[in-house]
């Protein structure tokens, strides 16, 4: 029996030092293989990766996703190639190779990246049918809590940019539990900053500033930088949304140099318009409409519609609060045949125009055009209550 009990425990030790040396070949092979497919044509890529056995690896997966989420902010178009050469690998693993749950666990996360990066994209319905097939592939086995964490992150960032901010803030809930149950301080962390930016999107500063702040306590910082970059530049936003301008001024001065560090175009451009809106709240009407001309000038030249429109709205708010109804009218004026251009919706014309032919415009007149160009973006049949 001790002869036999000696070889059982033989053989495990055999198998368990058989998979951690796969396990490092696989770390070793991975970076190798994923700059060989990203080194041929584009065209070449996914074909290649769907018909080379050798390419058929876990740790390449990995790679693929984490190469994706590093696209997020920059090339959301390089972003969803990665997502689904992740899942074209991800469906040919091999079970035998690494067991079913693996497998499938694998699956789930690929499909879940392919379904972020085409809501990125501006591909919601796309968005959805994969974040769907992830759950359905988690659901086989629900062997990894943080797997199930990560599709649900994913879902809660699909129904806010829908506008379904409480169906978004009750999954982040549930988020935030798995998180705590698996004691993962830096995700538990990023899944408040989330839902921070969930309720900020729906109204709710207040509550948005708290989660932040609570989410900036635990991330951290080393490990994903931009993090904390987008973090803090949604609570000074967050605060000035609120009102508390002096606030927002005082998160964001000692951070400045995160910009300058991390930032691309786009996120030096939404500091310029940070720095404007907060100046106008603070009355400072000069430097504000220095700033916020210049933030809309640069979303005009970048043909990014929505967001010249919400802009040239503070603009025209310095004008109103100089009692200045020519110059708010012009404003608006400019960016009507913007809006005609990018084909959105009669509605959102219509609320500028009404600014145009407004004789006595209000602060809270022009604050409720920006909330509802906001609620716009995302529901084009919504109407407006002028």
């Amino acid at each position: 029996m001790n002869r036999l009990y000696g070889a059982a425990i033989e053989q495990a030790a055999a198998r368990i030092g058989e998979h951690a040396g796969r396990v490092l070949r696989e770390t070793e092979e991975a970076p190798v293989l994923l700059a060989e497919l990203l080194g041929q044509p584009r065209d070449r890529r996914r074909a290649l990766a769907g018909s080379e056995p050798r390419f058929r690896l876990l740790k390449l997966c990995d790679q693929l996703e984490t190469a994706s989420r590093q696209a997020w902010a920059d090339d959301p178009a390089a972003a969803l190639e990665l997502a689904g050469l992740a899942v074209e690998i991800a469906e040919r693993l091999d079970a035998d190779r690494y067991g079913e749950a693996l497998v499938e666990d694998a699956r789930a996360l690929a499909w879940a990246y392919l379904g972020n990066a085409r809501r990125i994209a501006g591909d919601l319905d796309r968005s959805e049918e994969a974040l769907a097939r992830a759950e359905a592939h988690y659901r086989k086995f629900e062997t990894d809590l943080l797997t199930e964490a990560e599709i649900l992150g994913f879902e809660a960032s699909l129904r806010n940019t829908q506008g379904r901010f409480a169906e978004a803030a009750t999954l982040l809930d549930r988020v935030l539990r798995l998180y705590r149950e698996t004691g993962d301080r830096h995700q538990e962390g990023r899944a408040l900053i989330l839902k921070g930016m969930i309720l900020g999107d729906g109204g709710d500063f207040r509550e948005a500033v708290r989660h932040l702040g609570a989410g900036l306590h635990l991330v951290d910082g080393a490990a994903e930088p931009r993090l904390l970059l987008v973090a803090r530049h949604n609570l000074a936003w967050y605060l000035s949304d609120d009102g508390r301008h002096r606030e927002a001024l005082a998160a964001l001065e000692p951070h400045r140099q995160l910009y300058l560090e991390l930032g691309n175009r786009m996120d030096l451009l939404r500091l310029r318009w940070l720095e404007g809106r907060i100046a106008l709240g603070l009355g400072r009407l000069d430097e504000g409409e220095e700033a916020l001309g210049l933030a809309r000038e640069a979303f005009l030249e970048q043909g990014i519609c929505f967001d010249a429109a919400l802009v040239s709205l503070d603009l025209a708010m310095v004008h109103a609060r100089r009692g200045d109804t020519a110059g708010v009218q012009r404003i608006a004026s400019e960016i009507v045949p913007v809006f005609q251009a990018c084909g959105v919706h009669p509605e959102a014309i219509a609320a500028l125009l009404l600014v145009c032919q407004t004789e006595r415009i209000t602060a809270e007149f022009l604050d409720r055009v920006a909330d509802y160009l906001r609620r716009s973006r995302r529901d084009p049949e919504l109407r407006f209550e002028g």
